[in-house]
């Protein structure tokens, strides 16, 4: 006859198995609660429809490698959103913002401040740092710039502490959520993808949405109506911007990709795999992402689909 103990076996593993099943849907149902509403994410295709905005898209819509999908109405990212109109303000309030991550440095914050965070009362995540580090990264020791590889191969340790802030707050569930820059493109398409990548988007997808910026960004609603000139004599973006400016307004967004084609972003994804051997090293050993995180990351923000990519 069989132990006592031996007929529990099947109904602990039985058990044990229905607890991994709650829990997952537990997190699914978060992660539902989270997201904004339907009606407001099949509005649109990725790009929010805001007079004042700049790059200001939604990262979901993706499958991953086994076929899930990255959840919309969530995860958010953007240019500078100085701009917002009452009217784009208003539409905005209808996803329930938690959080935004703004990764610029203190320079911009003062220049192009988020009044629309600021009037909504949503918390804004920010790390101080000066512009000057950034572009000192772009230029040798005799003045010569590097060129914009340099830059992003700088990104995985310049911004650590943004990235930690970006992180922490997506893992608590801090959602919806915005991760923002000057331009949406640079820094923001580097964190944007560390998180798709976390998730299982495969990387030449992850490539292809980076690149959407070229085509998504209003650099002249970036620019806004700022008195660069007068703001130039105590702030150190204001005089990179009329630098930046000294041939013409720039209506135009240039791609991201040098003279052979390669993304900027390449760079960036390179360096860490080549420091830290993978991506997921370098989450673990520099932003305390680990295995466990990472699971609970693709429970939160991925949803099962029939669909085929």
């Amino acid at each position: 006859m069989k132990s006592f103990e031996h007929r529990l076996t099947p109904l602990r593993a039985g058990a044990a198995g229905l607890a991994l099943l709650f829990a997952g849907a537990l997190a699914s149902a978060a992660a539902l609660a989270d997201a904004a509403p339907a009606s407001l994410t099949a509005a649109y295709d990725r790009l929010l429809p805001l007079a004042g905005g700049s790059n200001f898209r939604d990262m979901g819509g993706y499958f991953t490698a086994d076929g899930r999908q990255v959840r919309r109405g969530v995860l958010f990212r953007s240019g500078v959103m100085t701009g917002l109109t009452a009217e784009d303000q208003a539409y905005l309030e209808e996803f329930g913002f938690e959080r935004v991550v703004d990764l610029r440095s203190t320079e911009e914050r003062a220049l192009y401040p988020n009044r629309w965070a600021e009037a909504q009362g949503i918390e804004l995540l920010a790390h101080d740092y000066s512009m000057a580090e950034i572009v000192e990264r772009m230029v040798d020791e005799d003045g010569q710039p590097r060129g914009m590889g340099e830059l992003y191969r700088g990104f995985p340790y310049q911004l650590e502490p943004q990235l930690k802030l970006f992180f922490d707050a997506v893992l608590a569930g801090q959602v919806p959520l915005v991760v923002n820059c000057s331009a949406g493109q640079d820094r923001t398409g580097f964190t944007s993808a560390l998180l798709l990548l976390a998730l299982g988007v495969p990387r030449e997808v992850v490539l292809q949405d980076y690149l959407f910026s070229t085509r998504y960004r209003r650099p002249l609603v970036e620019r806004g109506d700022v008195d660069l000139a007068a703001a130039a004599e105590d702030n150190f973006f204001a005089r990179l911007m009329l630098r930046y400016s000294e041939g013409g307004e720039v209506r135009e967004a240039q791609p991201l990709l040098t003279e052979d084609g390669v993304p900027y972003l390449r760079f960036a994804l390179d360096q860490l795999e080549q420091d830290f051997g993978s991506l997921e090293r370098y989450l673990e050993q520099r932003l305390g992402v680990d295995a466990a995180d990472r699971e609970a990351l693709r429970e939160r923000y991925l949803v099962a689909t029939y669909a085929r990519h």
